[in-house]
């Protein structure tokens, strides 16, 4: 059985009644109930209102905060759209951004940013619903959909500003829509979401090798294959040429592209080739950031919960999807920065699916519980406590007029705080030696450790010292704020 497959193919005839009623528009669930149908009817709709409600939760503990320099850039992006500028970074996120911008009447812009990617991984619970048909009622099948949702590591990480619970729930899409593809039911959908989920996260494209899967069965029928591959490309190019024109063109696009993959693996990207860790050290750490921080959450509790649902004896593997999630995990393990959680979430939700599609409902019911427990308390930490660098930048904007603080990569959530003091960011050794300085000059503890990375020690103090959570995002969770000395 696939991972994704179409469960209603695997369903036996049943002897029990079945009763459909319309509860979502086109009437696509239904409530499958015994003899005692108004029970059957009835704990499914409390169901469907538990759901609601905790949706209702996240959506009002989206945080408010500009975490990262990543939400920094997509915060500005949303009232002030240029490529060039980094205002988001290469490609666009061009869905992404475009979304945010209905709810700009209703919300500051980083909690638009918030409400749409925390509605994105909502919207995964109808095809969710649809993969668990291999459950005998629509309330298991329910629940094993909200379970895979409820997972605190998507739940948090989607809460923010950055796209990741929109790409998800995206994810989820496309990958329903594959299975229906398999079967030839509406062959061209996966290659319109798969152009949807390119403009909300590139990063995610080796799941493209399931399109492959799908014109290598139709490679005998050459109209059908010419047809489905022009869909796949104007799928692309629907939303990657307005945003090549936004920045003069597709010449000048391509050579944005080109500096952005060219830094991405020789600089900043944190991939393999720049990380002094070495390959096997990666690896475990890959596997420790999917276990411990997207399964767990950071806590053992929450590993405890996940890994109790790989005690049943069998499993079944769909060979396509195996190989898709394996070309992932290679992906986030060599070319991407590992010390981010975030980049091991398609892999936590694919693993869940997999998991959760195969398991009765007590297998998994406490892990929901538990889930539902560390992510409720870290969403209302995530919303209500500041993170490191903010709480920094909100310091910084107590200094006086005349003050200057040389930074990282931290310049645009200082700013977002209007302070007096001169917020200079240091892009290079040449900008910082040119740079006058003076006893009311700063530097924040990242630009310090590049510069001492790099051979520059400067004479500092340190000012001020703050520390966040690790799991929310950790490259921020340390904020230090030191003065310069004289020699």
């Amino acid at each position: 059985m696939g991972l994704f497959r179409l469960c209603w193919l695997d369903v036996a005839p049943s002897k029990q009644t079945i009763e459909v009623i319309e509860v979502l528009t086109g009437g696509f669930l239904t409530v499958r109930s015994d003899r005692s149908r108004p029970r059957g009817r009835s704990l499914f709709l409390i169901t469907l209102l538990f759901i609601g409600g905790w949706i209702g939760l996240r959506i009002a503990y989206v945080s408010p905060f500009i975490a990262s320099y990543d939400i920094a850039n997509f915060t500005l992006a949303v009232t002030d759209y240029d490529l060039a500028d980094l205002r988001p970074h290469f490609p666009g996120y061009p869905f992404f951004i475009l979304f945010a911008n209905l709810f700009l009447p209703l919300l500051i812009p980083v909690k638009a940013l918030g409400l749409v990617s925390t509605l994105g991984l909502a919207s995964a619970l109808l095809p969710l619903y649809w993969f668990f048909r291999r459950h005998a009622y629509d309330t298991t099948r329910l629940i094993a959909a909200f379970t895979v949702l409820s997972t605190a590591s998507l739940v948090t990480f989607a809460a923010t500003g950055m796209s990741d619970g929109l790409a998800l729930g995206l994810l989820v899409w496309y990958g329903w829509s594959i299975e229906r593809a398999r079967h030839q039911i509406r062959r061209w959908l996966p290659y319109l979401l798969f152009g949807l989920l390119m403009a909300t996260r590139l990063s995610y494209a080796p799941f493209g090798f399931m399109l492959l899967v799908l014109l290598w069965q139709v490679r005998k029928d050459y109209w059908q294959l010419l047809s489905e591959s022009a869909i796949l490309v104007l799928a692309q190019l629907a939303w990657l040429l307005p945003v090549a024109f936004s920045v003069g063109g597709p010449y000048s696009f391509l050579q944005l592209s080109l500096r952005f993959v060219s830094g991405h693996f020789s600089d900043w990207g944190g991939s393999a080739q720049t990380d002094d860790a070495s390959i096997l050290q990666r690896f475990v750490q890959t596997l420790q950031q999917l276990f411990w921080h997207g399964i767990g959450y950071g806590t053992w509790i929450g590993l405890v919960s996940g890994l109790l649902l790989f005690l049943r004896k069998r499993w079944t593997v769909d060979v396509s999807w195996g190989a898709t999630a394996g070309l992932y995990f290679v992906w986030v393990w060599l070319g991407q920065n590992i010390d981010k959680p975030r980049h091991v979430l398609p892999l936590v939700l694919l693993l869940l699916i997999w998991l959760i599609r195969q398991l009765p409902l007590q297998m998994y019911l406490p892990f929901l519980v538990v889930q539902l427990t560390i992510g409720s308390l870290a969403l209302n930490e995530q919303a209500t406590r500041p993170p490191a660098t903010i709480e920094l930048a909100r310091y910084v904007a107590t200094l006086p007029i005349g003050a200057t603080v040389f930074t990282d990569e931290e310049a645009r959530q200082f700013q977002s705080e209007r302070p007096d003091a001169a917020i200079v960011p240091i892009g290079s050794i040449s900008k910082w030696n040119a740079e006058p300085k003076s006893d009311q000059s700063y530097v924040t503890g990242r630009l310090l450790e590049r510069l001492h990375a790099q051979g520059v020690r400067p004479n500092v103090k340190q000012v001020v010292r703050f520390t966040s959570d690790t799991r929310y995002e950790p490259e921020d969770a340390q904020a230090i704020l030191y003065q310069l000395t004289a020699p």
